[in-house]
């Protein structure tokens, strides 16, 4: 398979998930360097369909790439984020080919999908953009991710994988530790293996791999595998531990 452009456009991309819903943080993130974030519209409720414009117009604003992950294969959400524009989706959850396909339908217009069209909306600037032009790049515009999460997923890569119009296969780890009966040890080796048993088979198909991780050993350790989307870390998660640096460098002086 043919692969976007942008996944094309550097060897590695890292960009972390985003909860705290202010485009400042996107600004933030931009600053220092990633190359995209993620929404989370699945886990935690901290972000909501409200939330999103002002985010995507804020990493138009900086040069950054804003995907939104969303609670499953939900036409609704894939097409209203699309339509605002988002820069690509990660839908989670993906078991089947049948789902695999389900999800490419709802995303990509026609050879590929059934999304539907409407040229007034803001990804093809409220109707600026001439509607062929529109019709014709969307399909490449936006990243479609689909996330391998569980076992029965894994044990049907191979089909997955045959699916025309999927950007990155992206595999969850602590789901699928989960799911594998050794939940949270996403180090495990039974774990690690059948990741890189993933990312084995979407490499001989061509199609580009995603992993989370939340440490920088983690990215030495996939990025030597090849996997090129790398998804490190939580916007929360990286305030809280550098909140707990700053209070750690200054305890010695309040006595």
């Amino acid at each position: 398979m043919e692969q976007n452009a942008w996944l094309s456009s550097k060897k590695f991309l890292v960009g972390p998930f985003v909860r705290l819903a202010r485009p400042e943080v996107v600004e933030m993130l931009a600053m220092a360097g990633f190359d995209f974030g993620v929404l989370d519209l699945e886990h935690g409720g901290a972000v909501n369909m409200n939330d999103v414009y002002p985010l995507i117009l804020a990493a138009e604003n900086r040069g950054i790439k804003l995907m939104a992950r969303i609670p499953g294969i939900n036409e609704t959400y894939i097409k209203w984020l699309l339509d605002m524009g988002i820069g690509g989706l990660q839908i989670p959850h993906i078991k089947t080919k049948e789902d695999a396909q389900k999800a490419v339908e709802y995303a990509k217009f026609r050879p590929l999908g059934e999304r539907g069209l409407c040229r007034f909306v803001r990804a093809a600037e409220f109707s600026n953009i001439p509607k062929d032009e529109y019709i014709t790049k969307a399909n490449s515009k936006s990243v479609i991710i689909l996330q391998i999460e569980g076992v029965e997923g894994a044990k049907n890569i191979e089909e997955i994988c045959t699916v025309e119009g999927i950007d990155v296969i992206f595999v969850g780890p602590y789901d699928l530790s989960q799911s594998m009966g050794l939940t949270g040890q996403i180090w495990h080796p039974d774990v690690a293996a059948e990741i890189t048993r993933i990312i084995e088979i979407c490499k001989k198909k061509n199609i580009a791999t995603g992993v989370f991780t939340d440490t920088s050993e983690g990215i030495k350790h996939w990025s030597a595998l090849g996997v090129r989307y790398l998804n490190y870390r939580i916007d929360t998660e990286m305030f809280l531990d550098f909140a707990k640096k700053c209070k750690a460098e200054i305890n010695p002086f309040l006595g």
